[in-house]
């Protein structure tokens, strides 16, 4: 044998998969074949063309191949060349449901197939994407030709503007048929937020006047979205407050309604914003929360106040849980007592706040170290705790360490400490609930001293009880007294305020008269000197308010001008000094007052534009300024 001939010498196979069949012939040296002889048949490169025992090549991958057939040795040779040939494109990742204005995910890709169906890999061809079907008269928008890379054309970034349903894609490469899609729909994108109404100043607690919308219908193309979910927080909020009420509502006809929002604590600034989903939020123009407060009662080192929508709130010093608001943190801005309750006034002490609600009931909370909260227990309260008995107050006084309360029929009610007969019960037991004053006076108002009370009835005469060390009760003498004893003097008062070992009192001449301790001239008349009795306070005013604590006191007169008086350490007399007087002082500052209000060592009162100012010592935060620095002169409390 001198020769083996290979038929086809030489093929081109131009697909994947694609085979051919080869044939072998082994001849002598004259050309003549010869039989007897077995074939084996190898190919070069198994990865470009592989080859059976039969001769049957088949293309695996690009390139070329040496096919030889050997018989006894002697080999035949023939070429294989594999170039794939482009024969259609097909879309492999077809595209998926998507968002007006969002590019389609997962990514388009579209491959290049030799005619059996296999991608060419080493296509480098541009591919161009188009709209087939278009129902919604869409725009396609994003990177629509690419040149496909190892023979796929990946398209990460297309999309379209329209909400339908039944959209196709075509794809397009040169002298080669067009590939179509299967369906797909476009559903609406991240919907346009807009305020529709903006929020105005508005009354702390109250809800949002008028309310506020949220336009929410369509996307940034138009298409309509009546249905989306729109959540509304602070964007800014100086107090670091969070909204009260349905923060997360669904549109109804592309409006979104938010019916029951309000906020709590003062402050300017605040910036509503709206959220949904991918959208870009919506912020409302910058608002302010107001506290319109419409009575003030100064504590040791705290202050409390009711709203003009009787809502409590307090500031200060915060140890024993005196501001109410559940916890024991100084807060130096007011902050809303706990427990939802609406209060007509309320009554700050050392470490004891107690409340009449709208309906007639007491609440109390704070230390209550001698059952001054008057719920039967000793147990500190950090929230308002009902006084019990089921009594209908109409007003209620917090003192030392002893609480009173006037009734709905003129009957006064005391409990708590009771080592001096402060109770009025006859005895020195401490009460931990309401006992009533002994006796048969019907009594038009209450105070509680550090350790006595003082009231009027209703025929304008004054009464006190309890301690009488420094001629506080004002009987002329230096006995403590159990049960209520009258005021020396035959005066016709409107109005008493029990203090820290003196008292004073308001006659119905509006004459300010006042008895008792005067070491730092609290009473007013000039001097340092005791008084077992009323004496007036100097200076001829027409007082229309008085109130007397710790080692000052300050009055409103007819005309609403403040004047204070007594020990002035912290400024707490509100005239830019710290300089004791011994007779009244205009408080500085031009202000018209409703009523003033003696703490510890700051003052605090309301004018008669219902704004809330204070000065004194501010150590805790008790003036209500938003910060711990002294004050000399009226500052006016975060409202």
């Amino acid at each position: 044998m001198a020769v083996v001939q290979v038929s086809p010498a030489a093929t081109t196979l131009t697909a994947l998969g694609q085979t051919r069949q080869l044939s072998a012939v082994a001849k002598d040296a004259a050309g003549n074949p010869m039989s007897g002889f077995t074939i084996t048949w190898t190919s070069s490169k198994q990865s470009v063309a592989k080859i059976d025992d039969s001769g049957l090549v088949t293309a695996v991958g690009n390139g070329d191949a040496e096919i030889t057939a050997a018989a006894a040795s002697v080999p035949g040779r023939a070429q294989v060349v594999v170039r794939q040939q482009i024969a259609r494109l097909m879309f492999v990742s077809q595209p998926s449901d998507a968002l007006a204005g969002e590019a389609i995910t997962p990514a388009i890709t579209a491959e290049l197939q030799d005619p059996g169906g296999h991608r060419v890999t080493d296509a480098a061809v541009p591919v161009t994407l188009a709209l087939g079907a278009n129902p919604g008269s869409a725009t396609l928008a994003g990177t629509r030709t690419v040149t496909s890379s190892g023979g796929v054309a990946t398209f990460n970034d297309v999309w379209l503007d329209k909400v339908a349903s039944g959209y196709t894609l075509t794809g397009v490469a040169a002298d080669l048929p067009p590939a179509n899609s299967t369906a797909f729909a476009v559903a609406p994108g991240p919907v346009q937020l807009a305020f529709l109404t903006q929020p105005g100043t508005v009354e702390g607690q109250v809800p949002f006047d008028p309310v506020i919308q949220v336009r929410a219908r369509e996307d940034r193309f138009g298409n309509l979205v009546t249905d989306a979910p729109v959540t509304l927080t602070l964007a800014v909020s100086p107090s670091g407050e969070t909204l009260h009420g349905s923060t997360r509502v669904t549109a109804v006809n592309g409006v979104v309604t938010f019916g029951s929002l309000s906020l709590a604590q003062p402050g300017e600034g605040f910036v509503l914003e709206a959220t949904s989903g991918a959208a870009t939020p919506a912020r409302s123009a910058e608002f302010s929360v107001r506290l319109t407060l419409v009575q003030l009662s100064a504590g040791a080192e705290y202050t409390c106040g009711v709203t003009v929508v009787a809502f409590a709130y307090c500031w200060g010093a915060n140890v024993a849980g005196q501001l109410g608001d559940g916890a024991t943190d100084q807060r130096v801005i007011p902050t809303p007592v706990g427990g939802s309750l609406t209060f007509v006034r309320v009554s700050a002490s050392a470490q004891d706040t107690c409340g009449v609600t709208t309906d007639n009931a007491a609440y109390c909370w704070g230390a209550n170290a001698e059952g001054e909260l008057g719920n039967g227990t000793l147990a500190q309260r950090f929230s308002p705790t009902a006084v019990v008995g089921g009594l209908r107050f109409v007003d209620v006084s917090v003192g030392g360490l002893h609480s009173c309360g006037l009734t709905t029929d003129h009957a006064a009610y005391c409990w708590g400490g009771n080592a001096k007969g402060q109770v009025g019960d006859g005895t020195t037991t401490a009460r931990f609930t309401p006992t009533r004053v002994t006796g048969t006076l019907s009594f038009a108002q209450v105070s509680t001293g550090t350790y006595h009370t003082c009231g009027v009835t209703t025929d304008g005469m004054a009464y006190c009880w309890g301690t009488n060390a420094n001629g506080e009760l004002g009987d002329g003498t230096l006995a403590d007294r159990l049960t209520p004893t009258r005021v020396q003097g035959n005066l016709i008062f409107v109005h008493v305020s029990a203090g820290d070992g003196y008292s004073c009192g308001l006659t119905a001449g509006n004459e300010g008269y006042c008895w008792g301790f005067n070491g730092a001239g609290q009473l007013g008349d000039g001097t340092t000197q005791q008084r077992l009795e009323p004496t007036p306070v100097a200076g001829g005013l027409s007082f229309a308010q008085l109130s007397a604590w710790y080692a000052h006191a300050c009055g409103v007169t007819t005309g609403g001008a403040a004047y204070c008086w007594g020990y002035n350490d912290y400024g707490r007399l509100g005239d830019g000094t710290t300089d004791q007087h011994l007779q009244p002082a205009p408080v500085s500052g031009s202000l018209t007052f409703v009523a003033v209000s003696t703490g510890f060592a700051h003052t605090c009162g309301v004018t008669t534009a219902r704004t809330a100012y204070c000065w004194g010592w501010n150590a805790s935060g008790q003036v209500g300024d938003g910060t711990t620095a002294q004050r000399l002169l009226p500052t006016r409390v975060v409202q």
